[in-house]
C-alpha cells in the first residue's frame, strides 16, 4: 500500500473511531437519562400507593356499612345517604350546583314553586278527584272543602277577606284558570243568591315564607280541582304517600335556589357525571356541601371532613391500575436499556478493531517515513 493511500486510510479510521466515540458518549448519556426515568417511575408508583378517594355510607348489610364512591348524583339525590339527609352542593359564593333541568323548571316558574314542581313532573296537591271529573259527591265535598280551608288559611295570615264575611272566601267557584307559567291564579266566582259571576284575581299578598306556603298550596289544590285542563292529572301528587317526601326534596331545594341563586356546569362536559372531576372540587374547596336541618329549618354547611357519612379510604382499583401501569412502564425502560447495552457492545467491538487497525496503519506510515528519510539522505 503506498504511502498516500495509508495516510488516507489512516485519516478514514481517525474518523470512524471519533464517529464511534460520539455515539458511545449519546448512548451512555440516554442510559443515564434512561435511570433517572426509572428513578422517577419509582417515586411516582411510591406515591401512588398512598392513593385514597371518598366514599358515602349509602345503607347496611346486616351489621356491615355498605360504601359507595362519591358522585354529585349521590349526594344531591333523595334518600341516597344513609343518614336520610338532604344534601345540596354549592360553590364558593354559597350558589348551589343544579342539574340543567331543575335549572330550567325554576327559570320557567320565575318565583312560583308550583311551576317548578310540575315542570319536574309533581304536584303539592293531594286531591284525588276534579270538580268536572269522576268521583263521588262525598269525595268531591272533601275537595271543596280542603280548598276552602286552604285559601282561608292564606288570607287570615295576610288578612285579607273575599266575597265571604264568615271564612273570607266564597264557596261559589265555577271555574278556575292560570296563564301557563305567567301571572296570577284567577277565579270565576259566582254568587249563590243571584246567580251573578265575577271574576277575581287572588294575587300573592304576603311578605314571608310562612304566608307564601300558604298560598302556593291552595293554589294547587284550587289548580288540581278546577283547572279547564288535565295538565294536572299527569302529575305526581301528594295524595300518594311515597310522593310527599320528594315533593318536600323538592321544595327544600326550591327555597333553596330561591335565597341563594343557583348555576349550572356545561352539559357538554359532562362535569356533573365525572366523579373523578367532583371529588377534586370537594378536595380543593371550589364546591362545598350543606345538609338540611329539620332543627335549624334550613341547610347548614358540612364538609368531607367532618362529616359522618363520608369516609376517606385506599383506592384499591386505583392502586391496581397504578401498578399495571408501574410494570407496563419498566418493562419499556427495561427493553430499551438492553437495546443501548447491545448498541455499546457493538460499538465498543467496533472501537477495538478500529484501535487496532490505527496501530497497524500507523505503524506503516512511520516505516514508510523512516524509509523516505533514508533515501533523501543516502
Amino acid at each position: 500500500m503506498g504511502m498516500a493511500a495509508t495516510q488516507a486510510r489512516l485519516l478514514s479510521i481517525t474518523a470512524r473511531m471519533s464517529d464511534n466515540e460520539h455515539s458511545g458518549q449519546a448512548v451512555s448519556y440516554a442510559k443515564i437519562r434512561l435511570a433517572d426515568q426509572t428513578e422517577q417511575a419509582n417515586k411516582d408508583y411510591l406515591e401512588a400507593l398512598k392513593a385514597t378517594k371518598l366514599t358515602v355510607l349509602t345503607g347496611f348489610d346486616g351489621a356491615d356499612e355498605i360504601y359507595t364512591d362519591i358522585s354529585y348524583a349521590l349526594m344531591t339525590g333523595y334518600n341516597t345517604v344513609a343518614n336520610n339527609a338532604q344534601y345540596v352542593v354549592t360553590d364558593k359564593k354559597g350558589q348551589v350546583l343544579v342539574t340543567q333541568k331543575q335549572a330550567a323548571a325554576f327559570i320557567a316558574g320565575n318565583g312560583d314553586f308550583n311551576v317548578f314542581l310540575s315542570r319536574l313532573g309533581y304536584t303539592q296537591a293531594n286531591i284525588t278527584v276534579k270538580n268536572n271529573g269522576a268521583g263521588s259527591d262525598e269525595e268531591k265535598a272533601l275537595a271543596y272543602q280542603a280548598i276552602h280551608e286552604a285559601w282561608d288559611q292564606y288570607l287570615t295570615s295576610v288578612d285579607l277577606h273575599v266575597e265571604d264575611e264568615e271564612h273570607g272566601l266564597d264557596f261559589g267557584y265555577t271555574s278556575f284558570s292560570i296563564t301557563p307559567f305567567d301571572g296570577y291564579p284567577t277565579y270565576t266566582l259566582t254568587d249563590l243568591a243571584t246567580g251573578e259571576q265575577t271574576t277575581k284575581a287572588l294575587n300573592y299578598e304576603g311578605t314571608n315564607k310562612e304566608q307564601r306556603d300558604f298560598y302556593d298550596y291552595a293554589t294547587a289544590l284550587t289548580e288540581a280541582f278546577y283547572g279547564m285542563s288535565d295538565s294536572t292529572s299527569v302529575l305526581k301528587s301528594a295524595a300518594v304517600p311515597e310522593n310527599v317526601g320528594y315533593i318536600n326534596y323538592l321544595k327544600n331545594l326550591f327555597q333553596k335556589m330561591a335565597s341563594c341563586g343557583f348555576y349550572v356546569e356545561d352539559d357538554e362536559k359532562h362535569t356533573l357525571k365525572d366523579n373523578a372531576w367532583f371529588e377534586e372540587q370537594l378536595r380543593l374547596g371550589n364546591l362545598q356541601l350543606e345538609y338540611f336541618s329539620a332543627v335549624e329549618r334550613g341547610f347548614v354547611a358540612t364538609s368531607i371532613d367532618s362529616d359522618k357519612c363520608i369516609q376517606e379510604v385506599t383506592d384499591e382499583r386505583e392502586i391496581a391500575l397504578v401498578e399495571q401501569d408501574y410494570r407496563n412502564k419498566l418493562a419499556k425502560l427495561e427493553a430499551k436499556d438492553n437495546k443501548y447495552d447491545l448498541e455499546l457492545k457493538k460499538l465498543d467491538t467496533e472501537h477495538n478493531a478500529l484501535q487496532t487497525e490505527y496501530q497497524v496503519m500507523k505503524e506503516i506510515v512511520n516505516k514508510n517515513v523512516e524509509s523516505s528519510f533514508k533515501v533523501f539522505n543516502g
